[in-house]
C-alpha cells in the first residue's frame, strides 16, 4: 500500500513537473526594440500562441526539453531550444531583407497583387474553419485602467469574418474608483473586422469593388525564404468629412497570392452613445491582424489587436465632463480544430453584450491560474492582479 501510495505521489509530481510555463521576450536582434504579435510554437505540437504588443510571451510546454519556432512577416524565422522551466528568455529575431529595387517597375503591380489575392481568397468564402480563441479587453479612461475581460471561445471562421462563436471559460472585473466608460460590444467590431475579404455593409474597405477608390503603392518588398513578401498600402483618394472609411495596408506574398497581415487605419467607425453623451472627436481604431499560413490553399487567422481611442463628453445636470478612453482587445487563435465543426455557436451580432456574455458563465479561478494563453502587458498584469488582490474576478466588482 505504501509502494503504491508513494508511486502515485510519484507519478503526480513528475506529471505537474512537465508542465512548464515558458516565458521570455521577443526583440530585434540589431535595435533591441520588442517585437509585437509575433508567432511561436511549440515544434512537434498544436500548441501556439503570439507575443502581446510589448513582445512579451507565454506559451504551456508538456514536456522539456522543448523546441520553440518564432515567426513574423518582417523578420527570419528562429527555433529555440528550452531545456529547462525559464521565464526570462530573450529570443533575437533577424530582420528579413528589404527589396525596394523592384518598387518603381510597374505603378500597378500592388493592385494587381491584391487583386490576385482577393480573387484566390474568394474561392474560399464560404469555407469554415473551427478556432480556439482567447480573447482579451483592457478599457482604460483618461489613462487609468478600469475594466478587463477574457474570454476562452470556440469559433466558425471564413476569410470574410468570423460567423459564429462559443463562450467556455470567462472572467471580468471593474474598478469602481474610476469613472467608468462602457462599450458594450467591442467584441462584435473584433469578429466582424477579423477576415482579409471584407464585406461590409457600410462605409468604405479597400475589397476587390474598390481598388479604384484607393491609391495604391508598394512600399517595400520582404525577402523571406521562399518568396517576397510585397507590403501594399492603399489611401483612400477622396474622404468625405464624417465618411467612414478604412486606409489599409496589406502584406502579400508574391508568389502564392495569400495575405499575410493586414493593418487597418478606420476613421468615423460609426456608434451609439448613451443619452448625454457624445464624441468631442470622430472614434479613431486601429487593427492589426496576422493569419498563419499551414501550407493549405489560404491563411487562417491566427490573431487580431483592435484599438479605440475615443474623446467623449458627457452632460449631466448642467455639468460636462470629458473623457478620454482607450479600449484594446486582442484575439488570438491558439489551435483548429475541425471536431467543433458539429457545435451549435451563437451568431455575431451587434446586439450581444459582452458583459452578459462574461457573466453567463461561472467564474473559475483555478481554470484561469492554470491556462495562461497570451502574456499580459504590464499595464494589464498590474490592473488584474489588483482586481485578484481584491477578489474582483468572484464578485465581478470590486467592493
Amino acid at each position: 500500500m505504501i509502494k503504491n501510495t508513494l508511486f502515485i505521489l510519484f507519478l503526480i509530481v513528475a506529471l505537474k513537473g512537465y508542465t512548464q510555463n515558458i516565458q521570455g521576450k521577443v526583440i530585434d536582434e540589431v535595435t533591441g526594440a520588442p517585437i509585437p504579435f509575433a508567432s511561436l510554437m511549440i515544434i512537434g505540437t498544436s500548441i501556439t500562441s503570439i507575443t502581446n504588443e510589448n513582445g512579451d510571451f507565454v506559451i504551456k510546454a508538456t514536456a522539456l526539453p522543448a523546441r520553440l519556432k518564432f515567426s513574423h512577416v518582417s523578420y527570419l524565422n528562429g527555433e529555440f531550444d528550452v531545456k529547462s522551466n525559464a521565464e526570462n528568455l530573450v529570443i533575437k529575431l533577424k530582420q528579413a531583407a528589404i527589396n525596394l529595387s523592384e518598387i518603381n517597375i510597374s505603378p500597378y503591380r500592388g493592385k494587381a497583387l491584391l487583386k490576385s489575392a482577393f480573387e484566390k481568397a474568394s474561392k474560399y468564402k464560404d469555407e469554415n474553419h473551427y478556432l480556439q480563441a482567447f480573447y482579451r479587453q483592457l478599457t482604460s479612461v483618461n489613462n487609468n485602467p478600469t475594466k478587463i475581460h477574457e474570454i476562452f471561445y470556440d469559433l466558425r471562421w471564413n476569410v470574410t469574418k468570423t460567423t459564429g462563436w462559443i463562450a467556455k471559460q470567462t472572467r471580468f472585473a471593474e474598478s469602481k474608483s474610476q469613472m467608468l466608460f462602457d462599450l458594450s460590444n467591442q467584441s462584435y467590431f473584433t469578429f466582424s473586422a477579423s477576415g482579409y475579404l471584407t464585406q461590409p455593409s457600410s462605409g468604405t474597405f479597400v475589397t476587390e469593388k474598390t481598388l479604384d477608390k484607393y491609391t495604391i503603392e508598394i512600399e517595400r518588398y520582404i525577402e523571406q525564404a521562399d518568396q517576397d513578401v510585397a507590403v501594399i498600402n492603399c489611401t483612400i483618394k477622396k474622404a468625405g468629412k464624417n465618411q467612414f472609411y478604412a486606409n489599409t495596408t496589406f502584406y502579400v506574398g508574391t508568389e502564392d497570392f495569400k495575405i499575410y497581415r493586414m493593418e487597418q487605419n478606420i476613421l468615423n467607425l460609426p456608434m451609439d452613445l448613451e443619452n448625454g453623451a457624445g464624441f468631442k472627436y470622430p472614434p479613431i481604431v486601429k487593427t492589426i491582424s496576422t493569419f498563419k499560413n499551414d501550407k493549405g490553399d489560404i491563411n487562417i487567422l491566427e490573431s487580431i489587436s483592435t484599438k479605440m481611442y475615443l474623446s467623449v463628453n458627457y452632460m449631466n445636470r448642467m455639468q460636462s465632463t470629458d473623457i478620454s478612453a482607450i479600449v484594446s482587445s486582442l484575439l488570438t487563435v491558439y489551435q483548429e480544430d475541425n471536431s467543433l465543426k458539429n457545435e451549435t455557436y451563437q451568431s455575431v451580432s451587434k446586439n450581444t453584450k459582452d458583459k452578459n456574455v462574461v457573466e453567463s458563465i461561472k467564474y473559475n479561478a483555478d481554470f484561469w491560474q492554470n491556462n495562461p494563453i497570451v502574456k499580459q502587458t504590464s499595464l494589464e498584469d498590474k490592473f488584474s492582479k489588483m482586481m485578484e488582490g481584491q477578489n474582483a474576478f468572484g464578485t465581478m466588482i470590486n467592493p
